[in-house]
Order: structure tokens, then sequence, then C-alpha cells
């Protein structure tokens, strides 16, 4: 068997593989054998034909059928010969046959880019300050009086605390005359939920029931943004929306009893606020390390793992979906043209982290398994006798080592920039809070 390695651009090789007749020949055997059971002829039973006839009748098709599995099979042996690191699937692109019995095969797969590793030690990365407040924990309160307030009949809507149902119906904007033939629509409106300044909100307070006033509906942004078709409104249903009071038996009846006064739920919420934002910021943290050594590294990555990650964020929306199937009509090359930028990142950083686990000999051991198991143990109250049992049922889990080399990569990172701590501007803290 002669093979010949060929680089064509990036990361792609192609292996050229020539194989005489008599090389070929065992693998032919095989082939007539593996047909024999389903061949039939006249004089024979089925499975029962002679080989030397299945060669004289059937033997250039089978021959031909047997091409692909014979190149599989001499690509794994060139691979172990020249120590070869094929990535994804290889494809067989040609095979010639030759006069003298011989087959060439033309096999091209891809490889990881060569590239130096460039350090990735001292990076100066910034680190958000965002303290949590008062007002902070005031939300959280405010939004838990909401979910547990009830809704009252009202005559007139005297602030924001109003539930409102409002009937739209199109109108000429030069006669101010309904539309014949337009249909109407009902929204409901809480008006606390609407911006500063919104034209809707001014328009509705103070109103009652059945009082009307000309509202233009804000045109959505595929349309440009602006003033969408000018609508007559009016006011069908008012609820007034009545929070119960923020005391000690209000906490201690809502939590059932775990936690008893208000003060001690304060407490909790900032926990919880403080946690999530520290899990947000180390984030940002993480965000700003990968990127600058993406930045210092100028590689393509492989087509392949590329694909791979496309069809992998593909299979992860799916797995998001109410019936877990993809739209009739969706657009699988629109969604991977639109993917792929990122999953280019993605790929890259995943070359570029392995390089990182073996230069630093990071690995997953038995003890950060079993912190771990430890960890989510005590968050769900589990007590030591069930330890085992939830360390044998997740200790497997490839995901969870998968994430746990990531935690441990991250953390290795993190240890050698140069963290420069910021305190939080609005926009920043915007940032935060869309990640928590």
């Amino acid at each position: 068997m002669e093979t010949q390695i060929l680089t064509l651009d990036g990361c792609k090789r192609e292996l050229k593989i020539t194989m005489s007749a008599a090389e070929l020949e065992p693998h032919y055997e095989k082939a007539y054998r593996e047909a024999q059971p389903e061949i039939q002829m006249q004089g024979f039973r089925k499975g029962k034909v002679p080989i030397h006839l299945i060669k004289k009748n059937y033997g250039k098709a089978i021959e031909a059928n047997a091409a692909e599995d014979i190149a599989s099979a001499m690509f794994q042996s060139a691979v172990e010969e020249n120590d070869l690191h094929p990535v994804g699937q290889p494809q067989l692109r040609d095979v010639q046959r030759n006069a003298d019995g011989s087959l060439g095969f033309t096999i091209v797969y891809e490889v990881l880019p060569e590239f130096e590793l460039q350090s990735y030690r001292g990076l100066e990365i910034d680190k958000l300050v965002y303290p949590v407040t008062d007002e902070d924990i005031d939300r959280e309160v405010e939004n838990l009086q909401l979910k547990q307030a009830q809704l009252e009949d009202a005559e007139q809507i005297t602030d924001e605390m109003h539930f409102v149902t409002v009937r739209l119906n199109p109108i000429d904007a030069a006669t101010g005359m309904t539309l014949i033939g337009a249909k109407s629509e009902e929204i409901r409106v809480f008006l606390k939920n609407e911006p500063v300044g919104s034209e809707l909100k001014t328009s509705l307070l103070n109103l009652k029931v059945g009082d009307t006033f000309r509202y233009a509906v804000p045109a959505n942004q595929e349309n440009g943004g602006g003033l969408g078709t000018p609508m007559q409104a009016s006011v069908q249903e008012i609820k007034r929306v009545v929070v119960p009071e923020f005391t000690n038996e209000f906490v201690e009846t809502l939590t059932g009893g775990q936690i008893t006064s208000t003060e001690e739920l304060r407490q909790d919420f900032e926990k919880q606020i403080r946690i999530a934002r520290d899990r947000s910021i180390d984030t940002l943290l993480n965000d700003q390390i990968v990127q600058k050594i993406l930045n210092a590294h100028d590689f393509e990555p492989p087509q392949s793992l590329v694909s791979q990650v496309v069809a992998s964020m593909l299979q992860d929306e799916v797995e998001q979906l109410p019936d877990k199937k993809l739209p009739k009509n969706f657009d699988v090359r629109r969604y991977a043209e639109a993917r792929t930028p990122v999953a280019r990142n993605t790929a890259k950083w995943m070359i570029l982290r392995e390089r990182i686990i073996e230069e630093e000999k990071i690995e997953v051991t038995d003890a950060d398994i079993d912190n771990h198991v430890e960890e989510l143990a005590a968050s769900l109250n589990m007590g030591e006798a069930n330890f085992e049992y939830l360390r044998s049922a997740i200790a497997a889990d490839e995901n969870l080592q998968g994430r746990l080399m990531h935690e441990k990569v991250m953390e290795v990172l993190r240890g050698y920039a140069i963290i420069t701590e910021k305190d939080f501007d609005p926009k920043a803290a915007e940032a935060v809070e869309e990640l928590a």
C-alpha cells in the first residue's frame, strides 16, 4: 500500500492511498462472503451459491460496493502508521480504478491547526464592583408583594397601581372616523410597568370606564419604529392592584414559617442578589479572559469542528421547544449561517482550552467530584446517608466532568490575571442584570 499526504488550505489534508490487485484480493474475498447469504441463483438455494460463481456473475458490483469500506479500513491503518490525528469525519473524494486492477483512494480530512500558544498569564481585565443596595432589596420586596396582590374593581384610574383593559379601534388620521371593516383589538395594561413618560400611561391616568382618547400605537422595530396606525382607545375595565402589607405575619405565612420576620427576608433577598451578581460578574470576567486569549491567536478552526458546534447549538435549542421539534419550514441553512461566527469562536476556544489544560496539567479529580456532590447535597438538604447514592448517580456524567473542567480552567486563568476593580456604571449594571 502506498500513501501520500498532501497539505491543502488551512486544516485540510488529502491522503492518497494506492492498493495493488494482490492487496485488494483479501478485501474482495471478504465482501464476496458477506454478500453470499443474500444471493440466489437457479439451481442453488439462497445463500448456497459458490463463491466462484458469485465472483463471475456479481464480482464487479460487489467490488465496487466494497470500495468505500476498504477505503475506510485503509484510512484507519494510515492514521495509525503515520500518527495522524484527524478531526471530524473524513470524506472519500475519489476512487480511481486502474487497468492493472489496483485502486487509488483520495480521502480528505482535517487536523487541528498548528500554532504557538501565546501567554495567557498576566491578562489585564476589569472586575465590576456592583454592591447590593437597599433599593435593590426594596424592588425584590415590591415584586413579591405584587405576586401576592389582589385585584379589585375600580371606577377610576387614580394611580399607576391599576390594570386597565383598553379596546383599540383604527381610525382615519384625516377625519378621525373609525375605519369601516377594520378589526379592533383589546390590550391589558399594568400602568406601573409602563415606562415613565409613556403616552399610554399619561393618557390613561384619571380616566373612568367608558372614557375614550386617541392613541397612536408605536410601530414595531421591523417597520422602523415611530408611530403606527392612529387608534381610538376606550377604557373597558379597571382593576385596582391591592398589595398586602409587608409584615412579619405576611412573611411567615408566605414562607411556611421558614422565615419569620421582614428583616430576615430582606437579608435572604440580599444574599440571593449577591450570589446572582457574583456569578454574573464571574461570567463577565471569564468572557474577558476568553476574548483576550482568542484575540491573541490567529488561526482558523477545522470546519468540521465548527459544524459540530452549530449542530450542538441547534440541538440545545430544539430541546427547549415544547414538542422538541423544529418548525415545519425551519431554514437550517440560514440558521447555520447566522450561528457560524459564534460557533467558530467556540471551536477556536475549545482548541485553545485543550492546549491550556495540557500546558497546566489540569485534571478533574475524585476530590473535585466529591466537593461538587457535597455542595449539591447541602443545597438539597440531603444527609450523609444519601451522599454515596448522589455521587454514584452523577459522577459518571460526562457533562458534569466538562463543567468541572471548565470551572478549573477558568479558576487557573483568573488566578493568573491582573484584575482591576471598577465601580459599576448604568450600562455595566444593565449588562450584569441581563446575565443574572
